[in-house]
């Protein structure tokens, strides 16, 4: 250390960044009491009383961290004789030779102890009423996180719920509520917009067989696949839904007579020909294709009676309900 700056009218320190006393003038040296020997590469704890440590940590750490340099912080250091010193510093953060240095000039201060009590009064108040703040603010976040957790929880729970009102269990398809009010809705809006819509009865051929011959769990499978098989085929605004046992529907929205055969040919004609690990499944399917004052029921009627006669006249074929009339 420079000899003047040894001897110099004011105190001077040297601290690294974890606070380990690196210098420390003669003048600063015979204020406290200590010996350099004593003082060097210890904590500047040593020489700081507790309000201090905890200024120094709560202003004038971050500070120069911050801002490279603090001003005029008044301060009081502990010599070795447990004496309180007043001081006004100031410190400069400085890089010397690749090392980070904290080098401070302490000023002796006989009249400033009251303030700086005061001061540490109030920095500690308002610590206090800030982390009770914060506490408060993070409490408050954390209601407000949970109960947004329970609203999604309710709002997913929610389309569970409608998804379950609308839907068959097993196979996954609309059940026969859905189906009767989207055939309902169907049937009004292409009536009013003149256009053909067209319907699909399905029924699988002796399920009862297969049911007392290979199992009743064997037979949701093949429920469960024709399910499957309906939605493969169906189109983008087509409703497959299953409404009892093993009877099936399948709604074609704006289709008419020769399109609604073809879907339904290539229906049945996939079931025929699927691998089901038993003997053949075969379905019967009844078609009908809307007419001029259609109602829900009466598409339906007519569909049902294609069924019939698909099923009457020796099972696994379609039937469209417009070629009986001709009968």
């Amino acid at each position: 250390m420079d000899e003047q700056l040894n001897v110099a009218p004011c105190g001077y320190l040297s601290l690294d960044d974890e606070g380990a006393i690196l210098e420390i003038n003669e003048t600063l040296l015979g204020l406290l009491g200590y010996n350099f020997h004593e003082v060097q590469g210890r904590h500047i704890n040593l020489i700081l009383p507790i309000a201090s440590r905890s200024f120094y940590q709560l202003y004038f750490y971050p500070m120069i961290r911050l801002q490279n340099k603090v001003e005029e912080m008044y301060i009081s250091l502990k010599s070795k004789t447990e004496q309180d010193i007043p001081i006004l510093l100031n410190a400069f953060r400085n890089e010397r030779d690749g090392k980070m240095f904290n080098d401070c000039v302490c000023v002796p201060m006989k009249r400033r102890y009251e303030y700086e009590q005061a001061l540490l009064a109030v920095k500690r108040e308002t610590d206090t009423r800030n982390k009770m703040k914060k506490k408060q603010i993070a409490e408050l976040d954390l209601l407000r996180h949970e109960l947004e957790s329970k609203q999604n929880e309710l709002l997913e729970l929610n389309k569970k719920l409608q998804k379950l009102a609308v839907t068959d269990e097993l196979t996954d398809l609309k059940n026969r509520r859905s189906l009767q009010e989207n055939l309902s809705l169907n049937v009004t809006l292409h009536s009013e917009r003149f256009q053909t819509l067209s319907l699909l009865l399905i029924d699988i051929d002796y399920f009862k067989n297969i049911n007392d011959n290979f199992g009743h769990m064997m037979g949701d499978n093949v429920l469960r696949e024709l399910g499957k098989i309906l939605k493969d085929e169906s189109r983008k605004d087509d409703i497959a839904a299953r409404y009892g046992g093993e009877e099936f529907a399948l709604i074609l929205p704006n289709t008419n007579k020769s399109e609604a055969l073809k879907i339904a040919e290539r229906i049945r004609s996939r079931v025929e020909k699927a691998n089901w690990d038993m003997p053949n499944i075969t379905i019967s399917i009844g078609v009908a294709t809307s007419l001029s004052g259609d109602t829900e029921n009466t598409l339906q009627s007519r569909a049902d009676r294609a069924l019939y006669v698909s099923k009457n006249r020796g099972r696994n074929q379609v039937t469209h309900a417009n070629d009986l009339v001709h009968k």
